[in-house]
């Protein structure tokens, strides 16, 4: 086994140069793609997959499509970092140059003079790995101490390990079981915070003695290498040990590594050598780049991190390129073949490039014709040991060893098989038709340039600057541009696929159209799917339409439904995105391109990734709120929003397409190209903003939403707004009830007033009725002393005073009680009846009327009906006594006053009023009846009363006037109302 070893080490180093003629394709990003500096030491992946790269100028952070770069202005100890570690919680830690440690979590730079944890570490010397364990515990490995970062925040310095003092540790990493392991000279140790065992590992005596140029170990082996010893590798598994000879240039080796548990990397300044433990299988990469470390990310790409060189990811391993030379000068491929067991390739110098299959080793390349200098196009067979080959140089005929025969000076475009002996030819001076054995034409279809022409079951489609024609034996041409506007177009390449249908494609940015039964059936544009419409050439194999173009490789599935479209570029694999040529031998694709040939299998062609997105920053007010994303609150006065994320899928290369919307605003699904997205000015209200990005395979990531608030205008919030209303209710109630206040007030006061006039009217009245009863009580003196009567005119002239007194007292009152009112009238009677000589009797009764002192009435209101009893009922009488009934009643709220008199009647009194007699008496009668009428007026008036009076006449049996009766109802006034 150790034999087979290093033969393959050995042919590995003997054809070394002969590995270079395939290359793969790799995609290269430099300072100007926005790295952070051109040397770059160390790589890693976080865990929310973004690629990190230490180099000599700082930190970058790669997405796929953007740098982020961090320097000591972001909190960087130093520029150069020479390690760099990814952990489970998404921490990524940096040793730099300067003997310091720090680490980036969730947006920022955790360094010694920032982070408790850190500061605790005492340092004495670089950091020169990293290992994370099971547990989560980082462990960190200086040249003499190692410190133990646990996951509790404990910092613990390890000096010794089994007994043994970590001097000796050349190397640490993570066991097979998930814990520490470090390996000295004498034995592996693993161990975690709690316990430690040991395996005898003795490395050969020749290495304790001298220093390995470099070393390194993983879970399941350990690489070491000695510039004398060469590359030593030891699997832990076996013994089973590998050792490979060192180039005699050993400054050469830049590092070492160990990736899983067979391949084994060894970076040189001439590339990097691949070296597979369990095949022996070899593989070099970037020939001539000096590769400082090799990493698999989490997809299973490979990365290369190069010194001066920037970083390089391979495509695939599948893809490959070939690029040949016209001497020292590189080709364009301009056509491919195969003739016999060979894959022949011709170039823009007039080259043509034998390979052998599979293998594709170079066996012959030469120029076909040698004084010619133009591009070769298409070639093919005569027979076993004639060729011919047309292009640009001419149509030429010679041998497969490159021996010419005879040359047709005729520039070709185009050569398509008719039968074994004619071929149909597309020329700058027309459409031929060339029998390949008597070497002439045997037919000209078209006089003017053509681009291309095809053969179809004796049916030639003659491509040209101005459209497609058809021609078919004894009909005329046809140009088919009349029924189909594409076929108008510049013709660049026609293909056929099985179902008969033949695929057009133009060179007049049009793209492809699928033609069958006279029409087009379907076209495929960019915005269809194709990276270009400029269409340079087609393929059909295998059921898959492959359209090269200007901009990269097209691949169409015509056997699935919508004819899915992936594209291919030189970020996939491609040598470069101009394709002149495709060819295909069962499932190898070959593409002819402007900087050589590149090929893959088909049925491996079809790489995919998973898509990933995350937000990297929402700014508002020029401040990072990141942190708010799970609820941002935006105020009104600054509602400008800026959001970044990020999709990450590296085999999209940039191609990645997010959508968005901004539910709260319109729920239809936006796209962009951009990685971020500005929003100038939100309206105020509640919003989910959520995007989703979906890479070059249709891969779609996980929706990231971020609820957004902007808040109201303070005008326009509920309490405001709440406010706002109920202080204009407040200030419309307020505003109202100042209103009826003020006509209240206003009312009042007209009232006031009205009372004021009403009470000064009342009592106007009330004047004018005390002198109309002194002018009749003073008659009755000037009665009594004409009938000499001196006694009886003191009493009378007493009883006055006393009555003259109580009237004076009443009438500058608007109400008088009861009581009072009955003395005065009870006063008034007694005079009337010693003024009539006691020919008059009166009563004066209340009725139910507990408490007459506290029931008001008007003054002098019953007096005037008294005395127009007395003096138009009782005086005229002749006969019997006079008499007078004055009754009060309370009943409910009213009071009913009821004076009645056994008088004349009222018809009577008429009678008597129009003979004149006592004329003066009944005037002043009835004014006062008149002024008491218009009192209870003024009372119903101020006190919304019902006051009333009723006079009726009273008769006898006989039907005979008997006396009159005047019922006054008033409204019951009590003093608790005044």
């Amino acid at each position: 086994m150790r034999t087979k070893l290093w033969l393959a080490a050995l042919c590995m180093l003997l054809f070394r140069g002969v590995a270079t003629a395939q290359e793969y394709s790799y995609l290269h990003y430099g300072i100007n793609d926005g790295l952070a500096g051109a040397t770059v030491y160390c790589i890693t992946q976080d865990k929310d997959g973004f690629i990190w790269t230490g180099t000599e100028t700082g930190v970058s952070r790669f997405d796929g499509t953007r740098f982020k770069n961090f320097t000591t202005k972001d909190g960087l100890p130093d520029l150069e970092i020479l390690s760099i570690f990814s952990d489970s919680k998404g921490r990524v830690w940096m040793a730099p140059f300067r003997k310091s440690v720090c680490y980036y979590y969730q947006g920022k730079i955790h360094n010694q003079q920032n982070d408790s944890l850190l500061s605790r570490i005492q340092l004495k010397g670089n950091i020169e790995n990293f290992v994370e364990d099971r547990e989560g515990n980082i462990l960190l490995k200086e040249s003499n101490v190692l410190h133990l970062l646990a996951t509790d925040g404990t910092v613990t310095a390890i000096d010794s390990l089994d007994h043994e003092p970590v001097s000796g540790c050349l190397m640490i990493s993570l066991s097979a079981s998930g814990y520490f392991l470090a390996q000295t000279h004498k034995k592996n140790i693993e161990f975690s915070r709690t316990a430690c065992h040991s395996k005898p590992f003795p490395l050969p005596a020749r290495i304790h003695n001298r220093v390995p140029v470099d070393k390194t170990m993983n879970a399941y082996g350990i690489i070491l290498t000695d510039s004398v010893l060469g590359y030593k590798i030891w699997p832990f598994s076996n013994n089973n040990r590998v050792q490979l000879p060192i180039d005699r240039y050993h400054y050469k080796l830049i590092t070492v590594g160990l990736m899983d548990d067979s391949l084994a990397y060894i970076n040189e300044s001439s590339g990097s050598l691949e070296y597979n433990i369990k095949t022996g299988q070899t593989r070099r990469y970037l020939p001539g780049i000096p590769v400082s470390r090799v990493f698999r990310d989490q997809a299973g790409d490979l990365w290369f991190t190069t010194m001066g060189e920037g970083i390089f990811r391979l495509n695939s391993s599948e893809w490959k390129t070939i690029r040949p030379k016209a001497g020292d000068e590189n080709s364009m491929v301009t056509a491919v073949g195969k003739i016999g067991n060979e894959l022949w390739i011709g170039d823009n110098h007039n080259y043509i490039s034998r390979y052998t299959l599979p293998d594709l080793t170079l066996t012959h390349s030469r120029p076909f014709f040698y004084y010619m200098k133009n591009a070769i196009l298409c070639f093919d067979t005569i027979d076993r040991h004639r060729i011919i080959s047309a292009g640009n140089q001419g149509y030429i005929e010679g041998t497969r060893d490159f021996k010419f025969i005879r040359e047709l000076n005729l520039v070709v475009k185009s050569m398509s098989r008719i039968d074994t002996r004619k071929r149909l030819l597309a020329s700058k001076s027309g459409a031929f038709i060339l029998d390949v054995f008597d070497f002439r034409i045997t037919d000209t279809l078209w006089h003017e340039r053509a681009t291309v022409a095809y053969n179809k079951k004796d049916t030639f489609y003659i491509g040209t600057l101005n459209g497609l024609y058809r021609w078919m034996k004894g009909q005329p041409l046809v140009f088919l541009g009349k029924e189909t506007p594409f076929l108008q177009k510049r013709i660049s390449a026609i293909a056929e696929s099985a179902d008969g249908t033949l695929w057009i494609a133009s060179y007049d940015d049009a793209g492809v159209i699928g033609y069958k039964n006279n029409k087009q059936v379907i076209a495929f544009t960019r915005q269809q799917g194709l990276s270009s419409d400029i269409c340079r050439t087609l393929l059909v194999h295998n059921n898959v339409l492959w359209v090269g173009t200007d901009k990269g490789l097209n691949k169409i599935d015509l056997k699935k439904a919508g004819y899915p479209i992936t594209q291919y570029t030189s970020k996939d694999g491609l040598a470069s995105d101009m394709v002149n040529t495709l060819f295909a031998d069962n499932s190898r694709l070959y593409v002819g391109t402007s900087a050589g040939l590149s090929f893959f299998d088909e049925q491996n062609d079809a790489p995919t990734e998973p898509c990933r997105i995350y937000l990297l920053s929402l700014v508002n007010s020029d401040r990072e709120r990141i942190a708010d994303s799970t609820g941002l609150v935006i105020p009104y006065t600054n509602k400008r929003l800026h959001v970044e994320f990020a999709g990450i899928s590296y085999r999209s290369a940039g191609k990645i397409i997010y959508r968005y919307r901004m539910t709260g605003i319109d729920t239809t699904w936006r796209e962009t190209k951009d990685p971020y997205l500005e929003f100038p000015e939100l309206p105020s209200g509640n919003y989910d903003l959520e995007v989703m990005a979906i890479n070059k395979f249709g891969n779609a990531s996980r929706i990231i939403s971020v609820p957004i608030t902007v808040t109201l205008q303070f005008w326009k919030k509920t309490w405001f707004v709440i406010s706002v209303w109920a202080l204009s209710l407040a200030m419309l109630w307020w505003l109202g009830a100042r209103r009826i206040a003020r006509i209240r007030h206003k009312q009042q006061e007209k009232e006031r007033l009205m009372q004021k006039m009403a009470e000064l009217e009342n009592t106007a009245l009330t004047s004018q009725m005390n002198p109309h009863f002194i002018f009749n009580c003073l008659n009755s003196i000037q009665l009594f002393i004409f009938n000499g009567d001196i006694t009886a005119s003191n009493k009378y002239i007493a009883g006055l005073g006393k009555l003259i007194r109580m009237t004076l007292n009443n009438s500058s009152r608007s109400f008088v009680s009861l009581a009072d009112e009955s003395d005065y009238l009870s006063s008034y009677l007694s005079l009337e009846k010693m003024r009539f000589e006691d020919k008059i009797d009166y009563e004066l009764v209340m009725d139910n009327i507990a408490n007459p002192s506290t029931v008001l009435i008007p003054p002098m209101l019953i007096q005037p009906f008294v005395e127009n009893a007395l003096q138009h009922g009782l005086a005229p009488r002749a006969g019997s006594k006079g008499f007078i009934s004055i009754r009060m009643l309370q009943q409910g709220e009213k009071l009913i006053i009821t004076v009645s008199d056994n008088g004349i009647g009222r018809k009577a009194a008429a009678a008597g009023k129009k003979t004149g007699l006592k004329g003066n008496i009944k005037e002043y009668s009835s004014k006062g009846m008149a002024l008491t009428k218009d009192r209870l007026d003024i009372i119903n008036t101020l006190y919304k009363g019902a006051a009333t009076i009723e006079v009726s006449d009273l008769v006898d049996h006989t039907n005979t006037p008997s006396g009159t009766s005047v019922v006054i109802t008033l409204p019951l006034f009590r003093e608790e109302s005044f």
